[in-house]
């Protein structure tokens, strides 16, 4: 299959970005209270469940092309960020399980901010609600940090360092 690959000639498609990502969430009801009253995010219609799917909403952060995080809900969701292991790196910010990998296919979900203030009044307003996060860190263009939301996931605030627009990724 690999050879295929390879000999390829065909013109490749004009990606757009992501349409949507989706995960599942055992409550959907606390997923849409957190992403919007926490986050600041909007969620769309729940739509009913059907078949063997559960209800299911699109939540969009912000003001973009994307249809942003599609929830599923099924009460036998695994989920499998530890909040533990997040307080772990909260208390020792500088330790080298920043680059550790989660067990599963989905690491995390980064979303974009537009400044270092917008990052620093997201990462109080989460604190303030009891909402574990990381240390803020520096990595080189953009500063970020992790926190996870109410299913486990862990999630990650990203922008860029003054003088490092968003298009500038290297």
């Amino acid at each position: 299959m690999q050879e295929n690959f390879n000999n390829q000639t065909a013109a490749f498609p004009q990606w757009a970005g992501f349409h949507h990502i989706a995960l599942v969430t055992p409550d959907l009801d606390e997923t849409i209270r957190f992403y919007e009253q926490v986050l600041g995010m909007q969620a769309g219609p729940v739509f009913a469940a059907a078949g063997r799917r559960g209800r299911h909403c699109f939540i969009r952060p912000g003001n973009v092309e994307t249809w942003g995080i599609h929830f599923f809900e099924t009460a036998d969701a695994r989920i499998f960020q530890s909040i533990d292991e997040l307080k772990r790196l909260a208390e020792q910010p500088s330790s080298d399980a920043i680059y550790g990998f989660l067990p599963g296919a989905l690491q995390h979900i980064a979303f974009s901010l537009p400044s270092e203030a917008d990052g620093l009044a997201l990462r109080s307003k989460l604190e303030q609600l009891g909402v574990v996060t990381t240390a803020i860190y520096d990595q080189g263009r953009i500063r970020n940090f992790i926190f996870t939301d109410n299913n486990g996931i862990q999630l990650e605030a990203a922008w860029p360092k003054p003088g490092h627009g968003p298009q500038q990724r290297s």
